[in-house]
């Protein structure tokens, strides 16, 4: 499937990202209803199952807000940046540096629910598709994938926005990457014959309009892009300076139009005929 060289994430990972994807779980949760998860699996976590976090589990966030509502529960992470991986860890969760472009470490039948999102800086098309060809096989009987990604476009932008985002649209799909790769989630599942597939659509608001809420989810989308900006000032052909007040213009956009991105998430279920 490739080599280590071959991951496209663009952000480059820092003690900043590592605070932004931190605090972007708890945003994700209030969205979400207060939820970690979308798949009917309540009981099953309850009573104890085998649960793979695939890709960006970075410092844990999302394994160890699971782990402590689900004792009985085994949670298990695999994260590309070494520097993103806490030392200490809760004692139902173990958290492995590996890239899954190398091929996901786990025979198959291993795991009753398998978690992905915010992959989509990550992967081309082909290989976002791979892993979830992978993943399937890892499914136990009866398990569960669910996969969670936004859009990299937003609702009711203002100018500088747009320039931006259709941009940065432009960059990932030079590289073959599908900014809009949400609208395939629920296509991918049943093409790997996933039963029972369900979707949800959760929009979040970037504006201060919107309460403290919407204020720190604006700020979350200013730090991604703030990661994203050497790459986007070489695409767009602009200075550092150029580039930081472009993006700083983005904020105040989000304070002035109530933008909205739009997030969806998708299960499916592993259903084993005869």
């Amino acid at each position: 499937m490739g080599n280590t060289t071959s991951v496209n994430y663009l952000i480059k990972v820092d003690e900043l990202q590592i605070d932004r994807i931190q605090q972007l779980h708890h945003i994700f949760k209030y969205w979400c209803n207060d939820t970690n998860y979308f798949s009917p699996i309540s009981k099953d976590l309850a009573h104890g199952i085998e649960v793979l976090d695939i890709g960006r589990s970075g410092p844990g966030t999302w394994i160890f807000d699971m782990s402590s509502d689900y004792p009985k529960s085994k949670f298990t992470g695999i994260e590309i940046e070494p520097s993103m991986l806490p030392t200490i860890h809760p004692f139902n969760t173990r958290l492995i540096y590996h890239n899954v472009l190398d091929g996901i470490p786990f025979y198959p039948n291993s795991f009753d629910y398998i978690h992905m999102r915010c992959m989509i800086l990550c992967f081309t098309d082909l290989q976002y598709e791979q892993i979830i060809k992978e993943s399937v096989e890892l499914l136990k009987p009866n398990g569960y994938l669910e996969l969670c990604e936004g859009e990299l476009s937003l609702h009711n932008m203002g100018p500088i926005s747009k320039r931006i985002f259709n941009s940065l649209g432009k960059l990932l799909r030079n590289r073959s990457m599908n900014p809009f790769i949400s609208n395939r989630l629920h296509e991918f599942l049943a093409k790997y014959e996933l039963r029972q597939i369900k979707k949800e659509e959760v929009m979040m608001s970037l504006s201060p309009v919107n309460g403290k809420i919407g204020k720190l989810t604006g700020q979350n989308f200013y730090y991604i892009l703030y990661g994203l900006k050497d790459i986007l000032a070489k695409h767009m052909k602009l200075s550092n300076s150029e580039i930081i007040q472009l993006i700083d213009g983005f904020l105040e956009e989000t304070k002035t139009y109530q933008m909205y991105c739009k997030y969806t998430r998708v299960y499916g279920r592993k259903i084993v005929e005869g």
